[in-house]
């Protein structure tokens, strides 16, 4: 399972300071003892050919953006897909980031050539795909939170909407059609269904291309591609730039403190395509660090920015918090575990695991995340 890039005993320190041996989330979040992952062919292909062609000079190390010499911790070192992704977390201010990684370059090939075929694990071809998306009620509830948003920060009644990672333009095709819409995205397939399927104005290309769209957007949508960047502050710091006054910027990224909200899976959310892996309040330091003032934010983990303010490169320490996320994982793990355990029980086993999964998620719900404050 090991990638030719890593060594399952090299040292897990990139020199802000000293890290545990094992990770802390336990022995099946390391290479050794991780369950086989569960891959259809297509993925397996994908993830066998990535680390056929894998070398250490693809690799980087970097330290956390908050510049803080409180050393870090090694959360896991493998992936849901069996590559290896060392998940480190700062100890001095939370943020959980990919140490090693891949460099840019190497990060562009795969997005290019790999990630689709190594993350979607439907068989419907790529225009049924869309629409399933596009059908789905997180697209609505991200939409309705759009729409919120623009009420509550009375930006007019026709606004200019920019979607940078907008794949086949799911979330802009629920988007009011009084508005005006365009979205930017490198997949040519995707584009083509949703100019031709939703009828949506979208163009090839990411920040860059989209810079002159920008200076006259009334809203950008960054929808889970934030935490795919292997520079995010110098990302949002460039889209800030070209923000006009009054204008918001949506972002939005998997948020740690939701797992239990979801699939209960730890390690679904520790992912080789995930530089970053935020919680609201390391989100919150992200967008700070960029010149962003904060409007809004929540564990989804959501933030509603206007450009403008001052940037704060000053990294933000609090200790508790990486304690608080491991322990938070760890609970999660525990339920997912059990969960699945309930599930593979003939008979009642599903609906034993449904409602046991309820209660429990309820219930970290309810006490686990306030005390854990």
């Amino acid at each position: 399972m090991t990638s030719p890039g890593w060594s399952s005993s090299c040292a897990v320190s990139d020199g802000a300071g000293t890290t545990t041996q094992g990770p802390a989330l336990g022995s099946a979040f390391g290479l050794a003892g991780a369950p086989p992952p569960s891959l259809t062919p297509t993925q397996s292909s994908a993830r066998d050919a990535i680390l056929r062609g894998d070398r250490p000079e693809h690799y980087e190390t970097i330290a956390c953006p908050c510049g803080s010499a409180a050393g870090d911790q090694l959360l896991a070192e493998v992936d849901r897909h069996g590559l290896s992704a060392r998940n480190m977390i700062c100890l001095g201010c939370g943020l959980i980031r990919l140490t090693p990684r891949w460099r840019e370059q190497r990060y562009r090939d795969f997005y290019q050539s790999e990630y689709r075929a190594l993350y979607n694990r439907s068989v419907l071809p790529k225009r049924s795909y869309a629409e399933e998306v596009a059908a789905n009620p997180a697209t609505a509830d991200r939409v309705s939170w759009i729409e919120r948003e623009a009420r509550r920060n009375r930006i007019g009644p026709s606004p200019r909407v920019v979607e940078i990672g907008a794949g086949a333009g799911w979330n802009l095709a629920h988007l009011p059609s009084a508005w005006s819409r365009v979205g930017y995205d490198v997949d040519k397939e995707f584009l083509d269904i949703g100019r031709a399927s939703l009828g949506l104005d979208l163009q090839y290309g990411f920040v860059d291309e989209a810079l002159a769209d920008l200076a006259t957007a009334d809203l950008v949508l960054l929808s889970h591609v934030v935490e795919h960047f292997s520079d995010p502050g110098a990302v949002l710091e460039k889209i800030g730039e070209h923000l006009p006054p009054g204008a918001l910027l949506l972002i939005e990224v998997p948020g740690v403190f939701r797992i239990h909200r979801t699939n209960l899976d730890v390690r679904s959310y520790l992912q080789n395509a995930h530089t970053f892996t935020y919680c609201a309040a390391t989100l919150q330091d992200l967008c700070r660090r960029a010149g962003l003032e904060v409007l809004s934010l929540d564990e989804t983990a959501r933030a509603v920015c206007r450009t403008g303010a001052q940037a704060q490169r000053n990294g933000v320490v609090r200790k508790e918090l990486p304690e608080r996320i491991i322990r938070y994982l760890r609970l999660c793990d525990r339920g997912y575990r059990r969960y699945t355990r309930l599930y593979g029980i003939p008979g009642i086993g599903r609906a034993a695991a449904f409602l046991w999964r309820r209660y429990f998620s309820a219930a970290v719900g309810r006490t686990s995340i306030s005390s854990l404050r």
